[in-house]
């Protein structure tokens, strides 16, 4: 049987633990909200995580066509605007997962990441989802501000036709 003390001070680490988790991801912003229109020359590509249970501390980092573009949170969503033609979107921890796109200009797509059960760590998922389940997924999401400059990819503007 275990003396008190020892299940005080185990409960005590849960706690500290449970507390630290939280602490780890950054301040979310705003809610989602359906944009009124995307740019003329650029797609943007909605990663989102609705919020689990299963695997809600763990994040992982996306990248766009192999560059760290975000962190993607339990519960929150990242808009990449990307130069149009072909995108990879990736996601790793123990595993890779990724999807392709081909981007169009003014155009919206969306991508659903969550957590799957992995060997010491969540594997991450990715999914590209229909506009109209997305939208209904995503309203809870909230915003996961920009990484620091110099930290991801920035699209460069497209070149206008001579």
């Amino acid at each position: 049987m275990k003396k008190p003390i020892g299940i005080a001070f185990s409960l005590m680490g849960m706690l500290f633990v449970a507390l630290l988790i939280p602490a780890c991801a950054p301040t979310l912003g705003p809610k989602y909200v359906k944009p009124d229109k995307v740019q003329d020359n650029l797609g943007v590509v909605y990663i989102y995580r609705p919020t689990r249970f299963v695997g809600g501390g763990v994040s992982y980092d996306v990248k766009a066509n192999g560059k760290t573009i975000t962190t993607l949170y339990n519960g929150g969503y990242y808009p990449y605007f990307a130069n149009p033609g072909e995108l990879e979107i990736s996601a790793s921890t123990e595993s890779t997962s990724s999807v392709t796109l081909d981007i169009k200009p003014a155009q919206s797509y969306f991508v659903k990441g969550w957590v799957g059960v992995g060997i010491f760590i969540g594997r991450p998922h990715l999914l590209i989802v229909e506009t109209d389940v997305a939208e209904k997924e995503i309203v809870d999401c909230l915003l996961i501000p920009e990484l620091k400059e110099g930290d991801k990819e920035k699209p460069k503007p497209v070149e206008e036709k001579k």
